[in-house]
């Protein structure tokens, strides 16, 4: 995106936070929304976005998790509604820690948002119809695809299913609750994972949750602060970065053929069987 025009979308987004309508869904559901917070580059924009997320009355509760012990969130966010909840971890963590914190929650609906992702309310409520219409997958706005030869494409902007969603997640409870035991079952097989799968890559993990592959969707373009391809501050801009997700795909493919290969019921082969298409050899 032009410098020009990201300014101007940026200006819209700010103004929205405070004029902007207020949406709704004519559903009973609710959905929770959890943003965790690492870096202080980042906490710029705190504010706006929680206003944002609350223009949507189908939002029961916007967590903002702390992640940097430096900093009270607090006061980033200078913002006082009930429908906000503020938790400053006492200890650094790292991105993989938000999904003990959204099983804590229990909720049943759950939009998990990376902290360098600015939404707009209409953003919001496409992805939350998009999961209440199909809540056997999780989804997204963008991810990758495994193309071959240990290369992922991002993909954005299309109505496709993804491997691995990226930047934002929708997900059920019991997507929450299938993480943990996907991690289990990594861990078990090789320990040295554990630090892996918290630090870069849970979200492979939470990606195959679902029945199926999950899926992104179209909409507007997406808005990301100016650090999210900044070294230091962007986890994919880590060196280590690819080599850790190659290590947690070819788990989750271990795990997805051992499901494979167990006799199942007609009646349960349709959600237990994870459909990853060609993956890294394990």
């Amino acid at each position: 995106m032009r410098a020009w025009l990201k300014k101007v979308w940026y200006v819209l987004w700010a103004l929205n936070a405070y004029v902007g309508k207020t949406l709704s869904l004519d559903t009973p559901q609710q959905v929770t929304v959890l943003i965790t917070y690492y870096h202080p580059a980042r906490m710029n924009h705190i504010g706006l976005q929680v206003r944002n997320i609350l223009k949507c009355a189908f939002v029961k509760k916007v967590v903002v998790s702390n992640h940097n012990p430096d900093v009270r969130i607090e006061d980033k966010a200078n913002i006082q509604d009930q429908r906000v909840v503020y938790i400053n971890q006492p200890a650094r963590r790292a991105c993989g820690y938000r999904w003990q914190i959204a099983n804590a929650l229990d909720a049943e609906y759950l939009v998990v948002v990376d902290d360098d992702i600015l939404l707009f309310p209409s953003q919001l409520k496409a992805l939350f119809q998009h999961l209440i219409l199909a809540p056997q997958v999780p989804h997204g706005f963008s991810g990758t695809v495994y193309v071959g030869n240990d290369q992922f494409e991002f993909r954005q902007r299309e109505n496709i299913e993804v491997h691995y969603l990226c930047e934002v997640y929708a997900v059920t409870k019991d997507h929450v609750e299938k993480y943990f035991e996907m991690e289990r079952l990594i861990v078990e097989r090789d320990e040295t994972l554990r630090d892996t799968v918290e630090r870069y890559g849970d979200f492979i993990v939470i990606s195959q949750t679902g029945a199926q592959n999950p899926k992104i969707h179209k909409v507007s373009r997406l808005f990301r602060a100016n650090t999210f391809k900044t070294p230091g501050v962007a986890n994919h801009k880590d060196e280590e970065f690819d080599s850790s997700i190659l290590q947690v795909s070819r788990a989750v493919e271990r795990i997805r053929s051992q499901r494979l290969a167990q006799p199942v019921d007609a009646g349960t082969a349709a959600t237990t069987q994870l459909d990853l298409g060609e993956q890294p050899a394990a």
